[in-house]
C-alpha cells in the first residue's frame, strides 16, 4: 500500500486539490495523510477533489484556529478501517490491508512548535504505539530535525534534536533512506527536514524493498513524501497445479479433508486466503508421500513383471498369472503417464518462458521426432516372394 504525506498549508486553494489528486493517481497511492488543513470543520470542503472519482473514506482532526488540522483519506478496497482515535495533534486510523490479515496503524502527525508541547506529544505517541500491535506508519510534520545537517540558514536546537531522537528510539521507529530531496521544507533561504515518514520493524520485515521519496514542491512550501511498497505481500504465493494430480484417486479426498479440518476466522477474503495457504501445505505433503509410494510400487511391479517373463521362458503360465501380468502392465503404464504428464507440463512452462533458448527441450523434441520417423527396415513383396532390404 503506497502512502502520501503532505503538509498542505491550508485546503482553501482550489489548485491544491488538483495537485494532490494528481500525485495520488501518478503514484498509485492508497492512503493520504494531510497536515495543516487549517479547517475547524470539513463540511464545506469537497474532499473528493483531493482523491478523485474512486471510492474513498476519510476522517479528520479540526484545527486550533488557523493552526494545525489533520485529514486522512484512504481507499476502502485496499485498507479496511477498524477503529479511529483522535488526539489534538495526531489522528490514528487502525485497520488492515486487504489480503494480509495483519493490523495496520496509520498515524497522521502535526507537531506543535513549543519544545514542552513536543515532549508531551512524543510521550503520547509512544504510549499509543506501545499499546498497539501490527504495522505502524507514522507520518507528518514533526517540526523537529535529528541533527545539525538537516537545517540550513536556521537555528539548530541540540536539546530538541536529542529529545526527538530519544522518542524515535523508544518508539522503535525507523526511517528509510530518503530519495529525491534532502530538505522537505523551504521558506526563503531557510531549509530543513521536518517532514518524515517512520515505520516500525514489522513493516520493514514485510516490505523489505520499500521506496521513500521526497517529491517537488508546488502548492506548498513542504515537499510531498511518498512511501512506496515496491514488494507487496498478498499472502501465500500461487502454487503450480499439475494435471496428473486429478488422476490420482486420493486427491479429491485430500482436498476435502484439508478444507474441512482447518479452523479459520476473519474477513471472507482473509478466510479464503488462509484456506488456500493450508491447502497448499497439505498438497505438498500429499504429493511427496504419493511419489515415494508410487516409486516403491513401480519397482515392485517391475520385478514381478520380470519374474513372470522369466517364468514364461520355462513353462506355460497359468490364467491367473496372465491376469496379474496384464494388471501389472496397466498399472506401470498409469504410473508412467503421471510422470510423463508432469514432464510435459513442465516443458510447456519452460517453453513459454524461454522459447528456442531452452535448447535442451528444443533438441529433445527434435530427437524424439527423429526416432519416431525412423525406418529400421523395409519389407518388399514381389510376385509372391518376399525380399527383405
Amino acid at each position: 500500500m503506497n502512502v502520501l504525506s503532505l503538509n498542505i498549508r491550508g485546503l482553501g486553494n482550489s489548485g491544491k486539490a488538483d495537485w494532490v489528486r494528481g500525485l495520488r493517481n501518478r503514484n498509485e497511492v492508497s492512503f493520504i495523510m494531510i497536515q495543516e488543513t487549517q479547517y475547524g470543520d470539513l463540511d464545506t470542503v469537497d474532499v473528493a477533489r483531493f482523491w478523485g472519482s474512486d471510492d474513498y473514506l476519510f476522517d479528520w482532526v479540526p484545527s486550533n484556529g488557523r493552526s494545525g488540522g489533520l485529514l486522512s483519506i484512504w481507499d476502502p478496497k485496499v485498507f479496511v478501517m477498524g477503529t479511529v482515535s483522535k488526539f489534538s495533534n495526531c489522528l490514528l486510523i487502525s485497520g488492515n490491508i486487504k489480503g494480509s490479515g495483519v493490523i495496520s496503524n496509520m498515524l497522521n502527525v502535526y507537531a506543535p512548535q513549543s519544545l514542552v508541547d513536543k515532549r508531551a506529544l512524543w510521550g503520547e505517541i509512544g504510549s499509543i504505539i506501545g499499546d498497539g500491535d501490527g504495522f505502524w506508519t507514522v507520518a507528518g510534520d514533526f517540526n523537529s530535525v535529528r541533527n545539525e545537517t538537516e537545517r540550513r540558514n536556521s537555528n539548530f536546537n541540540s536539546t530538541e534534536a536529542k529529545v526527538f531522537n530519544e522518542f524515535i528510539d523508544h518508539a522503535n521507529l525507523h526511517e528509510l533512506s530518503l530519495n529525491g530531496r534532502s530538505f522537505t521544507f523551504v521558506a526563503g533561504n531557510k531549509m530543513s527536514r521536518i517532514d518524515r515518514i517512520f515505520v516500525n520493524w514489522n513493516f520493514l520485515m514485510e516490505w523489505p524493498t520499500s521506496e521513500y521519496l521526497a517529491l517537488d514542491r508546488y502548492k506548498s512550501d513542504h515537499s510531498p513524501l511518498i512511501l512506496k511498497t515496491v514488494y507487496r505481500n498478498f499472502g501465500p504465493k500461487p502454487f503450480r497445479f499439475y494435471n496428473s494430480w486429478i488422476g490420482r484417486d486420493s486427491f479429491g479426498q485430500m482436498v476435502r479433508q484439508s478444507i474441512k479440518s482447518g479452523s479459520f476466522s476473519g474477513a471472507p477474503d482473509t478466510i479464503l486466503m488462509l484456506k488456500f495457504k493450508k491447502l497448499r501445505h497439505d498438497i505438498k505433503i500429499w504429493i511427496k508421500d504419493c511419489k515415494e509410494k508410487e516409486f516403491g510400487e513401480k519397482r515392485i511391479l517391475e520385478k514381478e513383471l520380470f519374474d513372470l517373463n522369466a517364468a514364461m521362458e520355462s513353462r506355460d503360465i497359468m490364467e491367473e498369472e496372465v491376469w496379474i501380468m496384464e494388471e501389472t502392465k496397466c498399472r506401470i503404464r498409469e504410473l508412467e503417464e503421471f510422470y510423463q504428464k508432469d514432464l510435459k507440463q513442465k516443458a510447456r512452462s519452460k517453453w513459454a518462458s524461454y522459447g528456442d533458448d531452452n535448447s535442451r527441450y528444443f533438441h529433445g523434441c527434435i530427437n524424439k521426432r527423429k526416432v519416431a520417423n525412423q525406418l529400421p527396415g523395409l519389407m518388399v513383396v514381389m510376385f509372391g516372394r518376399q525380399n527383405r532390404m
